[in-house]
């Protein structure tokens, strides 16, 4: 079976994936956000062979997630997030809490955020309605629009979950605004 390509699918998942959707490529950015920036260093935290590495930080500089820096000394490399980059910490914070709610047992020692002035977790992220209502699956549905283009603007997509509300409707569904 043909892979589709990912890097132009309309899904967002699709593209995120495209570009960040491995293993080794997780970790790098785990360790960027933690502060790994030399080629050694992440090297010697995630135990990747070089030629990987060098693969997987030249795709995240390709990409605009890492931009490398000259230093003074030595004239070495250093690997920075970018905005682009830093962004990525709210989708490394919801893989964090899943794990650690769903992955351990309970007398299983685990590595764990805390907000560094308070010393306590952070609050569980959730998807949030504008009204704050928490979203289930079972709340949305999937509208395709152009990206510059208001919600308004948007149409349904015929997902199993808006077909079978349809159904139990008797109707179509358009989003609310």
């Amino acid at each position: 079976m043909k892979r589709r390509e990912l890097g132009s699918s309309a899904c967002p998942i699709d593209r995120s994936l495209h570009e960040v959707g491995d293993t080794w490529t997780f970790q790098i950015l785990r360790d960027a956000m933690h502060g790994v920036t030399r080629f050694t260093d992440f090297s010697n935290h995630i135990g990747l062979a070089s030629n990987i590495l060098t693969a997987r930080l030249q795709k995240l500089v390709s990409v605009g997630i890492l931009e490398v820096r000259e230093t003074e000394v030595g004239h070495s490399r250093e690997y920075v997030l970018t905005a682009k980059g830093r962004d990525f910490h709210t989708v490394l914070a919801a893989l964090r809490q899943w794990g650690q709610k769903h992955l351990f047992d309970d007398d299983e020692p685990m590595n764990r955020a805390i907000d560094a002035r308070t010393g306590q977790p952070p609050r569980q992220l959730t998807v949030t309605a504008e009204d704050g209502r928490e979203l289930t699956p079972d709340d949305l549905l999937m509208v395709r629009s152009r990206a510059k283009d208001p919600i308004e603007a948007a149409v349904p997509i015929d997902t199993p979950r808006r077909q079978a509300r349809s159904h139990r409707d008797g109707r179509g569904h358009k989003p609310q605004h």
